[in-house]
């Protein structure tokens, strides 16, 4: 036992190998720069092929959504087709099918010829389209979009009732008068209403078929008698008829109805001044800037016609109020009119005169 002990010493005695050389660090630091390498690889090969996954999927994505869009989107000649645009969200619910008759509308259009249509199902879709599609514009006030709509429709089917007081009407408000006349009495054939015997009383006084216009506008005033329009239209008529107290009659209803309309009290007012009637001018103005303080042409207005009435005074004080409210260049422009010619002599004119020059050049050099 004691000899066999030995013999184990002696072998681990007698050998030359140098155990402490496997784990000097030396050889450790080797091994590890090699893990880290192989590490470093591996992970450059998975962000490669990584990357090259996602690349793949979103061209993939990419290709499926274009040939998706490619199979819904319209044609080129189908999308340019219909030139007025109306928001789809501005229609009403029970009339967004009409939407899906777009295409159709855009493809007969293109291939159809001018002229009345027959009666089949892609016109009835053409033609149901443009009326929906009209009203809605008529709704946001797209008068220009409406008429276009309209119109269509009426060259579709040239016999088809409901659109004639509308594209007449937006004649009318165009001054397109004979076109107007030609709708609006379609329409009168189809229905007698107060907006269409209005309507075409106006019109005719644009084409100057005064006594058409006259006939329709007490038809229309028997229709409704409360309606100022019927009065206004009344005032135009025999203004342009030259029978001027039945003009005075009417603008005169037609503002007891209408007391803020401002544009028409200054058109009868100027009406005024042009048949010489200048108290019954001065008496309207005066009592009008009693109710209108801040309108400077309604002031210059009534000093001129307190001119023509010899009232010196009162002229100068209305350009007194008339020249505080607008601008010093402006109001030197009005005074430099003929009217005003026989009382540029006097002190207090020339006095304004002098104000309103100091006052130009000041704002001309603070400028």
């Amino acid at each position: 036992m004691h000899k066999k002990k030995n013999e184990i010493r002696d072998i681990y005695q007698g050998s030359n190998h140098d155990f402490e050389k496997d784990f000097s660090p030396q050889i450790e630091q080797e091994q590890l720069e090699t893990r880290q390498h192989d590490l470093r690889r591996s992970r450059i090969a998975s962000f490669f092929f990584g990357s090259l996954a996602i690349i793949l999927s979103v061209a993939l994505i990419a290709v499926i959504i274009h040939d998706f869009l490619s199979e819904h989107r319209p044609s080129v000649k189908a999308r340019t087709a219909e030139k007025p645009y109306i928001p789809r969200h501005s229609l009403p619910a029970e009339s967004l099918w009409v939407m899906d008759y777009q295409l159709t509308v855009a493809q007969a259009e293109s291939d159809g010829k001018p002229g009345p249509k027959p009666l089949s199902t892609k016109w009835v879709k053409n033609a149901a389209y443009h009326i929906i599609m009209g009203q809605q514009a008529l709704s946001i006030n797209a008068t220009e979009q409406a008429l276009e709509h309209f119109q269509k429709v009426v060259n579709i089917y040239p016999d088809i009732e409901g659109l004639h007081l509308a594209l007449g009407m937006l004649r009318l408000k165009r001054e397109e008068y004979p076109q107007a006349v030609m709708h609006l009495e379609k329409a009168q054939q189809e229905e007698e209403t107060f907006d269409t015997v209005a309507n075409l009383g106006a019109a005719y006084i644009g084409t100057e078929e005064y006594e058409k216009a006259e006939k329709c506008l007490k038809r229309a005033h028997e229709l409704r008698p409360e309606s100022p329009l019927c009065y206004k239209n009344m005032a135009v008529l025999y203004r342009k008829m030259k029978r001027d107290n039945d003009a005075i009659y009417n603008f005169e209803k037609y503002i007891d109805l209408q007391p803020n309309d401002l544009d028409t009290m200054q058109t009868y007012a100027l009406y005024l001044t042009k048949l010489g009637r200048w108290k019954e001018a001065a008496e309207f103005l005066t009592k009008l800037t009693q109710e209108v303080t801040d309108v400077a042409p309604i002031y210059f207005l009534l000093a001129q016609v307190q001119v023509q009435n010899g009232q010196q005074g009162k002229a100068i004080e209305a350009l007194k109020r008339g020249i505080q409210l607008v601008d010093p260049g402006l109001a030197l422009a009005w005074m430099s009119r003929d009217e005003f010619n026989t009382v540029r002599s006097t002190g207090e004119f020339k006095t304004l005169i002098d104000q309103l020059e100091i006052a130009h050049v000041s704002l001309e050099k603070g400028r």
